[in-house]
Protein backbone atom coordinates (compact mmCIF):
# COMPACT_ATOMS: atom_id res chain seq x y z
CA UNK A 1 0.00 0.00 0.00
CA UNK A 2 2.68 2.26 1.03
CA UNK A 3 4.26 1.56 -2.66
CA UNK A 4 1.10 2.48 -4.28
CA UNK A 5 0.48 5.86 -2.04
CA UNK A 6 4.79 6.76 -3.17
CA UNK A 7 4.20 6.14 -6.76
CA UNK A 8 0.67 8.01 -7.01
CA UNK A 9 2.72 11.24 -5.74
CA UNK A 10 6.00 10.34 -7.36
CA UNK A 11 3.91 10.21 -10.90
CA UNK A 12 2.50 13.44 -10.01
CA UNK A 13 6.40 14.74 -10.00
CA UNK A 14 7.00 12.92 -13.32
CA UNK A 15 3.72 14.53 -14.75
CA UNK A 16 5.65 18.22 -14.19
CA UNK A 17 9.10 16.91 -15.10
CA UNK A 18 8.87 13.14 -16.54
CA UNK A 19 8.54 11.64 -19.99
CA UNK A 20 5.67 13.45 -22.63
CA UNK A 21 6.37 17.26 -20.79
CA UNK A 22 8.21 19.26 -22.71
CA UNK A 23 7.09 22.49 -22.26
CA UNK A 24 9.83 25.49 -21.53
CA UNK A 25 10.15 25.18 -17.95
CA UNK A 26 10.69 21.33 -18.06
CA UNK A 27 12.76 21.52 -21.57
CA UNK A 28 15.96 22.53 -19.21
CA UNK A 29 15.37 19.48 -17.17
CA UNK A 30 15.15 17.37 -19.76
CA UNK A 31 18.81 18.55 -21.52
CA UNK A 32 20.70 17.91 -17.74
CA UNK A 33 18.98 14.63 -17.45
CA UNK A 34 21.36 11.48 -17.33
CA UNK A 35 22.02 9.99 -20.64
CA UNK A 36 22.78 6.66 -21.39
CA UNK A 37 22.61 4.07 -24.42
CA UNK A 38 20.51 0.79 -24.14
CA UNK A 39 23.45 -1.17 -23.18
CA UNK A 40 23.87 0.99 -20.02
CA UNK A 41 20.55 -0.20 -18.70
CA UNK A 42 21.62 -2.88 -16.69
CA UNK A 43 23.97 -0.49 -14.71
CA UNK A 44 20.71 2.12 -14.19
CA UNK A 45 18.79 -1.17 -12.84
CA UNK A 46 21.81 -2.20 -10.81
CA UNK A 47 21.41 1.39 -9.09
CA UNK A 48 18.40 0.78 -8.47
CA UNK A 49 18.05 -2.48 -7.17
CA UNK A 50 20.33 -1.41 -4.69
CA UNK A 51 18.35 1.29 -3.40
CA UNK A 52 20.46 4.08 -5.26
CA UNK A 53 18.18 5.98 -6.99
CA UNK A 54 15.79 8.86 -6.11
CA UNK A 55 12.76 6.93 -5.93
CA UNK A 56 12.02 3.20 -6.38
CA UNK A 57 11.78 3.30 -10.17
CA UNK A 58 13.37 4.82 -13.10
CA UNK A 59 12.01 5.76 -16.74
CA UNK A 60 14.24 6.15 -19.62
CA UNK A 61 12.64 7.89 -23.21
CA UNK A 62 14.66 9.05 -26.17
CA UNK A 63 11.39 11.52 -27.24
CA UNK A 64 9.11 12.06 -24.49
CA UNK A 65 6.85 9.19 -26.21
CA UNK A 66 8.94 5.80 -25.54
CA UNK A 67 9.24 6.58 -22.12
CA UNK A 68 9.06 3.00 -20.00
CA UNK A 69 9.75 2.99 -16.32
CA UNK A 70 11.19 0.10 -14.67
CA UNK A 71 9.54 -0.45 -10.84
CA UNK A 72 11.05 -2.30 -8.01
CA UNK A 73 8.75 -4.50 -6.37
CA UNK A 74 10.75 -5.86 -3.81
CA UNK A 75 13.08 -7.97 -5.48
CA UNK A 76 11.85 -8.10 -8.74
CA UNK A 77 10.55 -5.57 -11.35
CA UNK A 78 7.64 -4.51 -13.42
CA UNK A 79 7.39 -2.51 -16.60
CA UNK A 80 5.36 0.26 -16.73
CA UNK A 81 3.86 3.00 -19.34
CA UNK A 82 1.90 5.88 -18.77
CA UNK A 83 0.22 8.08 -21.75
CA UNK A 84 0.50 11.24 -20.83
CA UNK A 85 0.37 12.62 -24.57
CA UNK A 86 -2.43 11.33 -27.23
CA UNK A 87 0.90 10.52 -29.33
CA UNK A 88 1.07 7.77 -26.30
CA UNK A 89 -1.83 6.34 -26.42
CA UNK A 90 -1.49 3.60 -29.60
CA UNK A 91 1.84 2.16 -28.18
CA UNK A 92 -1.23 0.87 -25.16
CA UNK A 93 -2.24 -1.45 -27.47
CA UNK A 94 0.81 -2.19 -29.19
CA UNK A 95 2.71 -2.97 -25.62
CA UNK A 96 -0.55 -5.07 -24.48
CA UNK A 97 0.43 -6.92 -27.50
CA UNK A 98 4.36 -7.33 -27.18
CA UNK A 99 3.52 -8.58 -23.38
CA UNK A 100 0.92 -10.90 -24.80
CA UNK A 101 2.93 -12.63 -27.35
CA UNK A 102 5.69 -12.75 -24.60
CA UNK A 103 3.82 -14.68 -21.77
CA UNK A 104 3.59 -11.85 -19.47
CA UNK A 105 0.04 -10.34 -17.80
CA UNK A 106 -0.83 -6.61 -17.73
CA UNK A 107 -3.06 -4.83 -15.72
CA UNK A 108 -4.32 -1.04 -16.60
CA UNK A 109 -4.19 1.41 -13.99
CA UNK A 110 -3.93 5.11 -13.62
CA UNK A 111 -1.74 7.42 -10.60
CA UNK A 112 -4.24 10.20 -10.93
CA UNK A 113 -1.95 12.75 -13.33
CA UNK A 114 -3.79 14.55 -15.58
CA UNK A 115 -2.97 13.92 -19.84
CA UNK A 116 -2.35 16.53 -21.96
CA UNK A 117 -5.40 15.46 -24.16
CA UNK A 118 -8.88 15.14 -22.93
CA UNK A 119 -9.28 12.62 -20.46
CA UNK A 120 -9.60 13.03 -16.67
CA UNK A 121 -6.67 10.64 -15.88
CA UNK A 122 -3.32 9.25 -18.01
CA UNK A 123 -4.07 5.73 -18.50
CA UNK A 124 -1.12 3.21 -17.41
CA UNK A 125 0.11 -0.13 -18.79
CA UNK A 126 1.99 -2.50 -16.17
CA UNK A 127 3.54 -5.25 -17.74
CA UNK A 128 4.22 -7.95 -14.80
CA UNK A 129 7.28 -9.41 -16.18
CA UNK A 130 8.33 -10.34 -12.46
CA UNK A 131 12.06 -10.36 -13.56
CA UNK A 132 15.66 -10.32 -12.36
CA UNK A 133 17.80 -7.52 -13.64
CA UNK A 134 19.19 -8.96 -16.58
CA UNK A 135 15.75 -10.19 -17.92
CA UNK A 136 14.16 -6.95 -16.89
CA UNK A 137 16.82 -5.07 -19.33
CA UNK A 138 16.58 -7.62 -21.85
CA UNK A 139 12.66 -6.88 -21.56
CA UNK A 140 13.63 -3.13 -21.96
CA UNK A 141 15.93 -2.78 -25.33
CA UNK A 142 13.47 -5.51 -26.78
CA UNK A 143 10.48 -2.98 -26.11
CA UNK A 144 12.43 0.05 -27.22
CA UNK A 145 13.36 -1.82 -30.32
CA UNK A 146 10.27 -3.57 -31.43
CA UNK A 147 7.91 -1.47 -29.99
CA UNK A 148 9.17 2.34 -30.61
CA UNK A 149 12.17 1.69 -33.29
CA UNK A 150 14.92 2.54 -31.64
CA UNK A 151 18.28 1.58 -32.67
CA UNK A 152 21.25 0.53 -30.81
CA UNK A 153 22.43 3.71 -30.50
CA UNK A 154 19.96 5.95 -29.55
CA UNK A 155 20.73 7.65 -26.63
CA UNK A 156 18.00 7.89 -23.77
CA UNK A 157 17.78 10.37 -20.26
CA UNK A 158 17.24 8.66 -17.59
CA UNK A 159 13.72 10.18 -15.72
CA UNK A 160 13.41 11.14 -12.84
Amino acid sequence: MKSIIIMGILSGILSLFGCGNKSDKTESFIQRAKQIGITELNGELKLLEQNKTEFDFIGITSNGIDCIYFVKDNDKFQIEFEAMTENQIPYIEKLKTFASQNGYETQMTSYGNKPQYNSPEAPVLKILTNSNLEKTAEIGRKIQKDIFNNQAETKYDVVP
